[in-house]
C-alpha cells in the first residue's frame, strides 16, 4: 500500500528520490576522487629528501645561469648538519655549448611551436660543420655520484659515467606526466659518438659578404649571423639513455640535454658553478633539517630556497583537502535541497491525505498500522535514493576513473561505497522519524474532527 501511494504522484516521487540520490552520489564520487590521490605517484619525481638552490631556480619562467649558483660555503654548512646519509652537487652549464644534428631533427624538435616556413628559415641560417650537420644549443649537467644514482636507466651502463675523466655521457630523454618515456624526444642512441663544441667566443658576420662585424654594435640596416670563433670540440660516447626526475632538472626545457660526471664536466666546460645540492637525511633527523633550512632560507639567507619531500607531501595534502571540502560543500548543498524535497513530499503527502487517513482509521485501521504505512513510504524514498546512488556510483566509477586519470597524473582509481553505507543509516532515520513526527502533529485531533474539517 505504501508503494502504491508513491505511485500516485510519480513526478514528485522521482524528483524527491533523485535529489536525495544525487547528493549521495556526489559525496561518494568526491570521496572516490580524493581517495584516488596517490601520494606515491605525487612524490615519484621528488627523489631526494631535500634540494637546496638559489630561489630563482625554483621559480617558473626563470632560466638558470652562473649568477644564481649555490655557494660552496652554504653546501659545507649543509653537509655539516647531522643526519645526512648521502648527498651531492649538480653543476649547471654557464658556458655556450653546441651539438651537431640533422636538419630533420631541428624540424621535428621545433615543429610544435613553428610553422613550415619558419622552420625552413631556421634551418637555412644555422651554422654547419664539415659533415653538413647543423650547430644547435645543448644543455649539460655535471653530476656527482649521488645524483647519477638517482637517474632512471633506459639503456646502457651508468657505471661508465662514474669513471673520473671518462669521455662518456648520458642522453636525457623526456617523459610525460605519467612517467612514460618519449623515445622520440632525443636523437642520440646508445653507442653514438656525440661531438660537443665548447664555445669561448662568437663572431658576427654578414652572410652576404662574409665581412666580420663589430659584436658590440651589430648593424640594424643589414643582415648578420654569428658563429663560433674560438672553441674546443670534444667527442663523447653515449654510455646510457636515461630519464631525469623532474625535481633534478633545469625546471625548463629548451635544448637537447646530456649528463656528464662532475669531474669531466668541470674539466671540459671550464665551469664549476653548482646549480643545486640534493641530499637524503635519516628519518630521525628530517624534522631538524627542515627547521634548519627553513631558518636558513627565510631568515639568514633569503636569496636561497629549498624543496623537501615534506613540503611536497604538505602540498599534496592541501590539494586533497581542497577538493574534499569543495565536494563536501556541494554535496551538503544538494543534500539539503534533497532533504527539503523529502520533507515537503512527506508533509504534503500526509496533509493532503488527512481525510483519507481518517477514513482508514474509521473503518478499522489501527494507529500502529497507519504509522507503519507512513514509515514505509518514507523508507521507500530514503532507501530508494541510497539504492539509486549505489547503482549510479557503480556505473559512473569507471567512467570517472578514465577522465580523472587523464586530468591528474597522480590519480589511482579505488572503488568505494563507504560514504553510501555511512549515509544509509542517516537516511533510514529520516525515513522513519519524519513521517512519525508529521503524523504525530496531524493526529492530535480526533478522527471525527479531522473528518468534519475535511468535509
Amino acid at each position: 500500500m505504501a508503494w502504491a501511494n508513491l505511485g500516485r504522484s510519480p513526478g514528485k516521487t522521482a524528483i524527491t528520490m533523485t535529489s536525495l540520490a544525487l547528493a549521495v552520489l556526489l559525496l561518494n564520487l568526491t570521496v572516490t576522487f580524493t581517495n584516488g590521490f596517490d601520494m606515491d605517484k605525487y612524490l615519484v619525481n621528488m627523489v631526494s629528501d631535500f634540494i637546496v638552490a638559489d630561489a630563482g631556480y625554483f621559480q617558473v619562467g626563470n632560466y638558470w645561469d652562473g649568477d644564481h649558483a649555490l655557494p660552496e660555503d652554504v653546501i659545507v654548512s649543509l653537509e655539516n648538519q647531522p643526519g645526512i646519509v648521502a648527498g651531492g652537487r649538480v653543476y649547471g652549464k654557464t658556458s655556450a655549448v653546441e651539438e651537431f644534428v640533422t636538419a630533420d631533427h631541428i624540424r621535428e624538435k621545433n615543429s610544435p611551436w613553428n610553422d613550415a616556413k619558419t622552420l625552413d628559415h631556421m634551418v637555412t641560417f644555422m651554422e654547419k660543420n664539415e659533415a653538413g650537420l647543423l650547430a644547435d644549443r645543448a644543455q649539460l649537467y655535471g653530476m656527482e655520484p649521488y645524483a647519477l644514482d638517482k637517474l632512471t636507466l633506459l639503456q646502457g651502463d651508468l657505471s661508465k659515467l662514474h669513471e673520473p675523466g671518462g669521455r662518456y655521457l648520458a642522453a636525457v630523454y623526456n617523459t610525460d606526466d605519467y612517467g612514460n618515456t618519449k623515445m622520440d624526444s632525443h636523437w642520440a642512441k646508445l653507442g653514438d659518438t656525440v661531438t660537443l663544441r665548447y664555445v669561448e667566443t662568437y663572431e658576427y658576420y654578414n652572410p652576404n659578404t662574409g665581412a666580420i662585424l663589430d659584436p658590440d654594435q651589430p648593424p640594424d640596416d643589414q643582415p648578420y649571423r654569428y658563429r663560433a670563433k674560438t672553441y674546443q670540440d670534444i667527442d663523447y660516447e653515449v654510455a646510457a639513455l636515461i630519464t631525469l626526475p623532474k625535481s633534478l632538472n633545469y625546471r625548463y626545457y629548451s635544448a637537447d640535454e646530456f649528463i656528464l660526471n662532475d669531474q669531466t664536466f668541470i674539466s671540459d666546460s671550464g665551469t664549476d658553478k653548482v646549480m643545486y645540492y640534493a641530499c637524503d637525511v635519516s628519518d630521525g633527523d628530517t624534522t631538524a633539517m627542515e627547521a634548519y633550512l627553513s631558518d636558513l632560507t627565510n631568515v639568514q639567507l633569503t636569496q636561497f630556497d629549498y624543496e623537501s619531500k615534506a613540503s611536497y607531501a604538505a602540498e599534496f595534502n592541501t590539494l586533497q583537502k581542497m577538493f574534499l571540502i569543495l565536494g563536501g560543500v556541494l554535496s551538503l548543498i544538494i543534500g539539503l535541497i534533497g532533504v527539503l524535497n523529502f520533507l515537503n513530499a512527506i508533509l504534503t503527502g500526509i496533509l493532503t491525505r488527512r481525510h483519507e487517513l481518517a477514513m482508514l482509521q474509521s473503518i478499522g485501521m489501527t494507529g500502529h498500522q497507519l504509522k507503519a504505512m507512513l514509515i514505509w513510504e518514507g523508507l521507500f524514498y530514503s532507501l530508494g535514493a541510497v539504492v539509486v546512488s549505489l547503482l549510479l556510483s557503480i556505473a559512473a566509477g569507471p567512467l570517472l576513473a578514465n577522465v580523472l586519470s587523464n586530468l591528474f597524473w597522480f590519480f589511482t582509481y579505488r572503488f568505494t561505497v563507504l560514504p553510501i553505507l555511512l549515509v544509509a543509516p542517516i537516511f533510514t532515520v529520516l525515513g522513519i522519524a519524519v513521517p512519525l513526527i508529521v503524523y504525530h502533529v496531524v493526529s492530535r485531533r480526533s478522527i471525527v474532527e479531522r473528518l468534519r474539517e475535511t468535509e
